[in-house]
């Protein structure tokens, strides 16, 4: 029997697997991106990834929400063979893309841009996907919509457009969209990239949030202050691979690659 994993920083017990990426393989023409990576998140678990730019971290999230294809190996959310099938035989073939979509509704993504229609009002933005996709009744879209405004601390924008919200609010927006869709685990590609320094910590402040409620998340960021104070676990991608998975404290204090400690004495 599997000895159940604890949380080196709420101590929580973790759940079981729930995204497991197999030797993935992706490249575009000859250049190849992800060298054959390896990697488990329990459900509960956070896990941030961390490295230079080019390493592959944002190309392995959107392989996670297929996104991207992969030229090899295979990857697992939520229960879903990500985007294929598998024979009996091993071989293995493309999901159709409305399949793929229902797979895509257990995961919540957040980008760099926000995203937004601008021509819609904060509560139009995220009850869209809820109502259209998941067929969800819209007074009960409504509802949620606004209970997770009061979470992201925007209770009072449900009707401001995006071109009057600040970067950190469209952000946070984007986030509660995101998590209108109920998902079981939610990626997070550089979400602090696009603003302003002083916008970085409300949205920060948000995905701590999310954490300490027992969210599944990865989170590529630079951000080693998040890493520090939220993940159970901090990866570094060099190269296509990665060469450090281990719990903040050792990470920090005690890196075992010296691609870690190269990479941390020019950010820290």
């Amino acid at each position: 029997m599997e000895k159940p994993a604890t949380s080196p920083r709420s101590g929580r017990t973790l759940g079981p697997p729930i995204v497991i990426c197999d030797k993935v393989v992706k490249q575009f023409g000859s250049n190849v991106v992800l060298r054959e990576v390896s990697l488990t998140v329990r459900q509960g678990e956070v896990v941030v990834i961390a490295g230079r730019s080019g390493s592959g971290k944002s190309t392995l999230l959107r392989c996670i929400d297929h996104l991207e294809t992969i030229e090899g190996g295979t990857i697992n959310a939520c229960g879903h063979l990500m985007g294929y099938r598998v024979d009996r035989l091993g071989r293995r073939t493309e999901l159709p893309d409305r399949k793929v979509a229902r797979q895509r509704r257990d995961m919540g993504m957040v980008f760099q841009s926000f995203n937004l229609f601008p021509h819609l009002n904060v509560l139009h933005n995220i009850t869209l996907a809820p109502v259209r996709i998941s067929g969800e009744e819209a007074a009960e879209a409504e509802r949620h919509a606004r209970e997770l405004l009061d979470k992201v601390g925007l209770p009072d924008k449900a009707d401001a457009y995006p071109s009057q919200l600040s970067g950190g609010q469209q952000q946070r927006v984007a986030i509660a969209r995101a998590l209108a869709m109920r998902p079981r685990v939610m990626l997070f590609d550089e979400p602090t990239s696009a603003l302003d320094p002083e916008m970085i910590s409300e949205v920060l402040d948000v995905m701590i949030g999310l954490s300490d409620g027992g969210m599944t998340m990865i989170v590529v960021t630079h951000e080693m202050g998040f890493a520090r104070a939220a993940a159970d676990r901090v990866l570094l991608m060099h190269g296509g691979e990665i060469v450090e998975d281990a719990p903040p404290d050792a990470f920090f204090d005690a890196p075992e690659s010296e691609h870690t400690r190269l990479f941390l004495s020019k950010i820290l």
